[in-house]
């Protein structure tokens, strides 16, 4: 009989046998799941994605809104500009503030996507617990910089907070963006501790469905996704 360890709470079971490098570097493309999985590790990171999920949305779409609403800001500062030579009064400070809207409330959402750039030079050879290692690794790197981002950007805010921070023009206050930077970062954090468990689960289980991690597209499936999309 295999020789292996049991894992309490996520049943595991690990065998001498599935850590062979036929297995390491098996050929086979991951099937994703679809519904909640049977394991009950699987079964808890489904739910945490389920709930983390609709703020992700909520947040995009907050995002999402202050774009629009700067280009159409943009819009109007160019009619009335170089039609009316009335500039808008305060709008660089009003375009500064709303930055935060291109720069973080929605990168919780693409990292569940899997939509931030990715070197896939090495990662994208991988198949099974390579692949799933690679990944676990580079979560691991993410949380270690978030981590290390969200206290010192919380200090920026204190510091804003304390200063009475404004801008220049129309002496707008500063603190609400500068708050959104630890907040965001700390639900982006939320997102990579899921990930990390949800390629630990597969780095340990490669024949299990993944859910809670980005959905691995080859290039064939970007292009035809590409491709469908423009038809």
């Amino acid at each position: 009989m295999a020789r292996g360890i049991w894992f309490r709470g996520p049943r595991f079971f690990l065998t001498s046998q599935s850590f062979s490098l036929a297995n390491l570097m098996a050929q086979t493309e991951p099937d994703y799941a679809t519904e909640p999985p049977a394991d009950g590790f699987g079964h808890l990171i489904w739910r945490a994605d389920r709930l983390l999920v609709p703020l992700e949305y909520v947040l995009t779409f907050i995002g999402g809104a202050l774009v629009f609403v700067l280009m159409i800001l943009g819009m109007i500062q160019i009619v009335m500009r170089n039609v009316f030579n009335a500039p808008i009064f305060g709008y660089i400070d009003i375009v500064e503030f709303g930055m935060i809207g291109f720069a973080i409330f929605g990168i919780s959402y693409v990292q569940r996507a899997g939509g931030h750039v990715r070197m896939e030079l090495i990662v994208g050879r991988l198949k099974g617990r390579a692949m799933w290692f690679v990944e676990l690794l580079g979560v691991a790197v993410g949380i270690f910089i978030v981590t290390i981002l969200i206290p010192y950007s919380y200090e920026h805010f204190a510091r804003a907070w304390d200063l009475g921070d404004s801008t220049i023009d129309i002496e707008l206050v500063v603190w609400p963006g500068k708050l959104a930077v630890p907040v965001l970062l700390s639900i982006l954090l939320l997102r990579f501790v899921l990930q990390f468990l949800a390629y630990l689960r597969l780095f340990v289980k490669p024949g299990l469905k993944p859910v809670g991690a980005p959905h691995i597209k080859t290039v064939e499936q970007q292009a035809a996704e590409e491709i469908e999309g423009t038809t």
